[in-house]
C-alpha cells in the first residue's frame, strides 16, 4: 500500500465519520478510525458509537505482549538535523517522547503546533519531551522560536520507522508516543495540550512500573 493510498483512506474515513452527524457510524468504521488515530476509544464511547461491552472486548482482543509490540515498533538508528543545522540522532531522543510529524503547508499544522507548544512545559514536568519532525521546509515561519527540537523527517528517519512510516508520512499532521526505543501508542491526528500532559505522565509511569497481565506476562495496553 503506497503513502497516497494511506492518506486518501484516512481522509476519506475522517470525512465519513464527520458526515455521519447524528447518524451512528458502523462498528467497522469506528474500529478503523481508532486504529488510524482519527478517534480514541474514549471518544467513541462518549459519542455513543460503542458500548462498554464492545470496549472491553476490543481492549482484550487488542492487548498484545509488550515484548511483541515493542519489537514490531522499534525505531532504528537515524541521523537528521535540527532547524539550526545541528546533528540529531535516535540517541538524542528522551526515553519518553511525543514524536509529532507535521506538514507545515497543511491547514491543520498551525493548530497542532500550538497545542504542542502549550503542552511542552507540563510534558517535561512529567519527565517526558516533545520532538517535532517536519515534512516540509526547515525554515518555515511556523517553527520559529519552537520550545522543543524541530528536525527534518528525512530518508534516514523514514527507514528507521520502517512500516510506521506509512502513518508518519501518510497523514499530514500526526504524532505518536515513543518509549525506550519503540512507538507504543496509537497515532494521533489531533493534538490536545491537556491530553498530551496526562499521557506523558502515564507513559513515564508505565516505563517505571511495567504492568503484568493475569498470567504473569508483560502486556501493552492498546492506546486509543
Amino acid at each position: 500500500m503506497n503513502k497516497k493510498t494511506v492518506l486518501a483512506g484516512a481522509l476519506a474515513l475522517c470525512m465519513t465519520l464527520s458526515a455521519c452527524g447524528s447518524k451512528t457510524p458502523s462498528l467497522e468504521e469506528v474500529e478503523a478510525a481508532i486504529r488510524d488515530g482519527s478517534v480514541t476509544v474514549e471518544d467513541a464511547l462518549d459519542k455513543g458509537w460503542v458500548d462498554q461491552a464492545w470496549v472491553d472486548n476490543y481492549m482484550e482482543e487488542n492487548s498484545v505482549p509488550a515484548a511483541d509490540k515493542i519489537a514490531i515498533n522499534m525505531v532504528g538508528e537515524f541521523e537528521t538535523e535540527t532547524v539550526t543545522g545541528e546533528a540529531f540522532t535516535n540517541t538524542d531522543l528522551s526515553s519518553v517522547t511525543f514524536m509529532a510529524f507535521l506538514d507545515p503547508e497543511d491547514g491543520g499544522a498551525a493548530g497542532y503546533y500550538e497545542e504542542l507548544v502549550k503542552a511542552v512545559e507540563n510534558v517535561r514536568g512529567a519527565g517526558a519531551d516533545i520532538v517535532l519532525c517536519t515534512k516540509g521546509g526547515m525554515d518555515d515561519q511556523l517553527y520559529q522560536d519552537a520550545p522543543f527540537p524541530v528536525v527534518a523527517y528525512n530518508d534516514s528517519m523514514q527507514e528507521a520507522l520502517a512500516q510506521n512510516d506509512e502513518m508518519a508520512s501518510g497523514i499530514p499532521c500526526t504524532g505518536v508516543w515513543y518509549v525506550d526505543g519503540s512507538l507504543v501508542s496509537a497515532w494521533l491526528s489531533t493534538a490536545d495540550a491537556d491530553s498530551l500532559a496526562e499521557s506523558a505522565k502515564s507513559f513515564v509511569d508505565m516505563k517505571e512500573e511495567p504492568q503484568e497481565s493475569g498470567d504473569g506476562s508483560m502486556t501493552a495496553m492498546p492506546m486509543g
